[in-house]
């Protein structure tokens, strides 16, 4: 491999091996910068996943810059853990060897595990402290994982599957708040459910869709439905219609191709009155001010 050429970790790693979640493909490597030689620069194109970062050796203070901006990340001691969102795109440069374990999450397959569960998926994932961040769990776990990793198939795979699927499951509920259905919770909506409420209140943010009526098609009287959706999610149907909607005003107010009247009436507000007091109680200032500092 060429000297200081930019590389993808999730391509040219030492080893790796995957399993599935539905759709979704789990990718955990094992990387060493001596395979990278000096000055590697490694790039991570945007993709809707989410990378983990798992260091096995200490990692000197390296550079690292995204759609976002420029860090100098600090000196990291060996079992620093880092989840990384891969939207926008990322490139880290590295004046020092590395030893990392990389694990390659897809918002998918989030997706998919709350389906299965039967709750709601997570948002997003993050760690409480960037970078230099310890996880007693995945402190247990990256031996086993590593090890998995390096035999290959010398590991039955369903071994291999079960390390991933219980590491999956931690991360959602530690760095997603996804929340785990109690052995003893009764009234819940069940996945199918829950993925038809979400569905239809998110086909309809602009001209909402009564509750009623989608507890209806849920086979569920208005009351039953309303609880039974924040058993699966923490929040009353109505309280995740606003999050859905801010989401959308968010992503809006990005760009410059509408007016904030028009972004509006387009996630779903009465008019931009009623918008600017929701988005203000919600994140903290004006929807005109909050763009200010994003383009």
């Amino acid at each position: 491999m060429k000297r200081s050429a930019a590389v993808d970790i999730y391509k040219d790693h030492d080893e790796a091996r995957s399993t599935t979640i539905g759709s979704a493909t789990l990718v955990a490597s094992h990387t060493r910068g001596a395979t990278l030689g000096p000055d590697a620069e490694i790039h991570a194109a945007p993709q809707e996943s989410f990378s983990l970062i798992y260091l096995f050796d200490p990692l000197p203070s390296h550079e690292f810059w995204s759609d976002e901006g420029h860090i100098n990340v600090p000196d990291l001691p060996r079992g620093s853990m880092h989840i990384m969102d891969l939207r926008p795109s990322g490139n880290a440069r590295f004046h020092s060897s590395f030893d990392t374990m990389n694990i390659a999450i897809p918002r998918s397959a989030l997706d998919t595990l709350a389906e299965q569960i039967g709750t709601g998926a997570p948002k997003d994932l993050r760690v409480p402290q960037a970078w230099d961040w310890r996880d007693p769990i995945m402190d247990g776990m990256q031996a086993a994982i590593a090890q998995s990793i390096a035999a290959g198939g010398e590991v039955d795979n369903l071994v291999f599957d079960h390390l991933l699927m219980a590491l999956l499951t931690h991360v959602a509920v530690t760095y997603g708040e996804m929340r785990m259905p109690s052995p003893g919770m009764r009234g819940a909506l069940s996945g199918a459910q829950l993925r038809h409420a979400q569905e239809a209140i998110l086909e309809s943010l602009e001209n909402p869709v009564a509750l009623a009526e989608i507890a209806r098609r849920c086979d569920l009287s208005p009351s039953h439905f309303s609880r039974a959706f924040r058993l699966a999610t923490g929040k009353t149907p109505s309280e995740w219609r606003m999050d859905r909607r801010l989401d959308r005003a968010q992503k809006l107010l990005r760009g410059d191709e509408h007016s904030i009247a028009e972004i509006a009436l387009l996630s779903g507000f009465a008019d931009q009155s009623h918008f600017t007091r929701a988005f203000s109680r919600h994140i903290g200032q004006s929807p005109a001010n909050w763009a200010r500092r994003r383009r």
